[in-house]
């Protein structure tokens, strides 16, 4: 499992824009760092640490000599190319949170840790006994281990004031509001405002047609404790609690009726009874009801 193939780098404003259309134009652009150095204005670890971002976000993927877009990267860069619309930003953190061969830091955190409240060495400790766990045959190096707590929390804390202009560049996901900082160096994992202007209900139901990305499910109905608690589901890679996850599903019950999700109990259980539409029909639809022609970059 790969760790700091981010090279220290968050993801900052307007990367994954430029990424995106970069590799549109030519497939193999980053995998020659020094042209891709003068080509998007990034030094070269930059421009490797952009690569991973790319992959790991399900924008792209391999495809020797170079890199394609996904369809995920496609639908993007068709219809929301410079990251403008908050359900596009929570596609970015869904991929991202479902990255375990890419991403592996951000998989876990999301899927498998279990403090709302950390600080750095709670994380460090969780982190390290986790890997030791999943194929890792020794320890994570202390340095590691660090940077990767570092760039995560920079992934989704904003930067207040910072002495360097480059540093300052926040990540895009800090709009999602999942992170908070509390006092003595702590943060706290927040739940979403389920208000739809910013979580999309259609992004919910889009998330809960899928047993991962691009994995739809089998069957219809799932229970609510697993989509709030199992790994890849909504309630993991968005830090959506019980009464967070209703309360968008009502949305979508009044906003989309056809598409609504029904709450029943059976056996003692509570079961989420999903419509019958495909994920890609979903986000069509919410691309087109945002009012986002079809464009290209």
């Amino acid at each position: 499992m790969p760790y700091a193939k981010h090279e220290s780098f968050h993801i900052r404003e307007g990367w994954l824009a430029k990424g995106l259309r970069a590799v549109q134009a030519k497939r193999d652009i980053l995998r020659n760092d020094t042209e891709a150095a003068i080509q998007l204005g990034l030094g070269r670890n930059m421009v490797r640490a952009l690569q991973f971002w790319l992959t790991a976000t399900g924008l792209i993927h391999p495809e020797p000599p170079g890199h394609s877009l996904t369809p995920f990267g496609s639908l993007v860069l068709e219809h929301d190319p410079y990251f403008e619309d908050i359900g596009t930003l929570w596609l970015v953190q869904y991929h991202l949170a479902s990255s375990r061969d890419e991403a592996t830091t951000w998989y876990w955190f999301f899927n498998h840790f279990a403090y709302p409240e950390f600080d750095q060495e709670t994380f460090i400790q969780e982190l390290s006994r986790w890997a030791l766990t999943h194929e890792e045959r020794k320890p994570l190096a202390r340095r590691t281990l660090e940077t990767e707590f570092q760039v995560l929390i920079r992934t989704y804390v904003p930067s207040g004031r910072e002495t360097s202009p480059e540093d300052a560049m926040d990540s895009p996901l800090t709009e999602l509001g999942l992170l908070e900082t509390l006092s003595g160096r702590r943060y706290r994992m927040c739940s979403p405002d389920p208000n739809p202007d910013r979580l999309p209900p259609l992004i919910v139901l889009y998330v809960l047609l899928q047993e991962r990305p691009g994995v739809e499910r089998r069957e219809s109905q799932i229970g609510l404790a697993q989509a709030l608690r199992d790994p890849f589901g909504v309630g993991r890679v968005f830090n959506l609690g019980a009464a967070a996850l209703l309360e968008s599903l009502d949305h979508l019950a009044s906003q989309t009726p056809e598409w609504a999700v029904r709450l029943t109990r059976t056996g003692g259980l509570d079961r989420l009874t999903l419509p019958l539409v495909a994920p890609r029909e979903v986000l069509a639809r919410y691309y087109r009801e945002r009012g986002y022609d079809s464009r290209s970059a």
